[in-house]
């Protein structure tokens, strides 16, 4: 393949053009004059521009880093030699993003090339990918040491073999890695873990399951002997709350009795003397004191105030202290003493009635002072304000039983009182509720452990076995394969290595004068190099412009043994080579460029001299 023809909206380049030659061309700028631009460009034409690449810290995407100057759309157009055919490339921007839209036709006639599209233009033509093109064709200043692909591995595998480049050890190694890490990372990710922890799972499920079970059966069992005991407890609750109904409708009778005698005596006491009804003690002595300072006749003598004699009173007072008598005799048992004391203090004022009045003793009754009437109403008063207070006390206790239940029941009824005393019973009984509550939760969280099917536990529980087995043998298989994969690689590398030290070991030695004659490459790409009889030494030993020369020359001898025939395109790669080395390294170059075409940009006018003086094209960038 070789480039005919660049033309380019693109970054800082406005409809430029650029047409090297067929062999080597050196093409001169300044600083900022577009080289890397154009580099960039010839890539982009290729392989297209990544529009998912985003801005990050210190670096901005290509879509963006080369958005033309001007503001009209980037574009591009390549014209290239391949397969002895000159075909023309296109690339426009649409609306999916800048160079997305994409041509390639023959230039003579205009037909489209059918074998390429915008995603497989680079591949097909280059015959390697973005990778390899950019690491073995695409030469930069101050690269440093090679880096390695898979893409790249893959290149070097078919070169060590029978050509094939659809195998890589990176490629293959990670997605082994990938495999194995799905089985296991570490002890904490991955399937088997993963299985191991839900095997751990159901393994627990089932043993407290197996808790459960025993835990429900306890918990039955003392329920039911709570049961028995909230029974009887709650029997002898019962039997306290009649014993103490029956003791309240007890004192609730005797209660009532007393009200009945209270107000049988109430109702047995005489009128009071008419000649002081309705007046107070006091009114009455008073009433007394103004009777007895009016003259009185001699008739009047013995009579009442009302003008009438008492020949009958001295019988009927014997007559009610008898049957007096004879009603304390039958209730002396039965009332309090309170009630006693009143009938007794009765039957006195009764007695000394009877001894005092004139009939007792035969003879005509003496008349009666109005004082002493006076204070016989004030001891009548006083007798029945004390029955009253009397009754008023017996209602208050019947409304106050009543009150708290008592009723007129039959309480003759034996009850034997429990060997435990209310509270005792009371405390017991809230011990027992508490306990079964206790329990009855236990047996609720039991039940709900027990809702899972113990089968369906241990199905799982076999086919996470079965499973772990499986992945566990899978790991083994896939960590042995990692081990062939490492061996087969250092195979390949050491079929691949000689061939590319010796040929990076020539350019080496033609870039610094034969002054390092000697180089082997690591696996990493990490070069040791030395002289003649000298003992080789890493290239971080090197100078920084050895450094260069010595990655040149392992990316130069990448390039002819990976990509033979393709451009190779150089962004001021001489740049840290002194004069002599330049010289050396442009003389190498010019050798090459017989065999394919080389592009190489330079900032310096030392190569453009160089260039005249051995007729090699010279392009000034404007």
């Amino acid at each position: 393949m070789k480039i005919l023809k660049m033309a380019a909206t693109f970054g800082r380049l406005e409809e430029a053009v650029l047409s090297p030659g067929p062999g080597l061309t050196v093409i001169t700028a300044p600083n900022e004059g577009g080289k890397s631009t154009w580099c960039a460009f010839l890539k982009a034409m290729l392989y297209g521009l990544d529009t998912r690449e985003r801005d990050k810290t210190g670096f901005l995407a290509e879509k963006n880093h080369y958005q033309p100057w001007s503001g009209a759309p980037m574009s591009g157009q390549l014209e290239l030699e391949w397969r002895d055919r000159d075909i023309t490339l296109r690339r426009t921007s649409t609306k999916a993003g800048p160079l997305q839209g994409f041509e390639a036709v023959y230039t003579a006639s205009g037909d489209l090339v059918p074998s390429l599209t915008a995603a497989n233009a680079g591949q097909v033509l280059v015959g390697a990918g973005r990778e390899v093109f950019t690491r073995c064709a695409l030469l930069s200043q101050n690269a440093g040491p090679l880096t390695s692909s898979p893409e790249l591995e893959r290149r070097i595998a078919a070169l060590a073999t029978a050509g094939q480049e659809d195998a890589s050890f990176s490629d293959t190694q990670r997605t082994l890695k990938d495999w194995r890490n799905r089985r296991q990372v570490n002890r904490s990710a991955g399937l088997i873990p993963r299985l191991e922890r839900e095997l751990d799972q159901v393994q627990a499920q089932l043993g407290a399951m197996a808790r459960a079970r025993a835990l429900r059966d306890q918990a039955m069992e003392q329920l039911a002997r709570l049961d028995a005991a909230q029974a009887q407890l709650t029997q002898e609750l019962e039997l306290h709350h009649r014993l103490a109904r029956k003791e309240l409708n007890r004192r609730y009778a005797q209660a009532l009795e007393a009200l009945s005698h209270a107000q049988a005596q109430l109702d047995a006491l005489p009128d009071p003397d008419p000649e002081f009804a309705g007046l107070t003690a006091g009114q009455a002595r008073e009433q007394a004191r103004l009777t007895m300072a009016k003259p009185t006749s001699r008739g009047d003598r013995g009579r009442s105030p009302s003008g009438k004699q008492f020949p009958l009173l001295p019988g009927a007072l014997l007559l009610g202290a008898g049957g007096l008598l004879v009603l304390l005799a039958s209730l002396a048992a039965r009332f309090p003493p309170g009630i006693i004391l009143g009938a007794v203090l009765l039957l006195l004022l009764l007695f000394l009635l009877i001894r005092n009045h004139p009939a007792s003793s035969g003879q005509e009754a003496p008349a009666v002072s109005p004082l002493d009437r006076a204070e016989a109403y004030t001891d009548y008063l006083a007798l029945r304000t004390r029955l009253e207070d009397e009754a008023r006390h017996c209602q208050e206790r019947v409304d106050d039983l009543r009150a708290q239940g008592g009723q007129k029941a039959d309480t003759l009824e034996f009850l034997s009182p429990p060997a435990r005393s209310l509270e005792e019973t009371q405390r017991l009984l809230e011990q027992n509720r508490q306990a079964a509550a206790r329990w009855q939760s236990q047996l609720d969280q039991a039940t709900g452990v027990l809702g899972c099917d113990p089968l369906e536990l241990e199905a799982r529980r076999d086919e996470l076995q079965r499973q772990l087995e499986e992945r566990s043998r899978e790991a083994a298989a896939l960590d042995f394969a990692l081990e062939g994969l490492e061996a087969a690689n250092t195979v390949l590398r050491e079929r691949f290595s000689p061939a590319l030290n010796q040929k990076a070991a020539e350019i080496f030695s033609a870039l610094t004068g034969g002054k390092y004659g000697q180089l082997s490459l690591r696996r990493d790409f990490s070069a040791l190099t030395g002289g003649e009889g000298q003992p080789l030494r890493s290239g971080l030993y090197l100078s920084a412009g050895t450094a260069d020369q010595l990655y040149l020359a392992v990316r130069l001898a990448l390039s002819q043994l990976t990509l033979p025939g393709i451009p190779l395109v150089l962004d001021d790669a001489l740049a840290a080579f002194d004069d002599q080395r330049a010289a050396l390294a442009l003389d190498y170059l010019a050798r090459l460029g017989e065999t394919r075409q080389i592009l190489l940009f330079s900032c310096h006018s030392r190569e453009a001299q160089w260039a005249r003086a051995h007729q090699i094209p010279v392009l000034p960038l404007s």
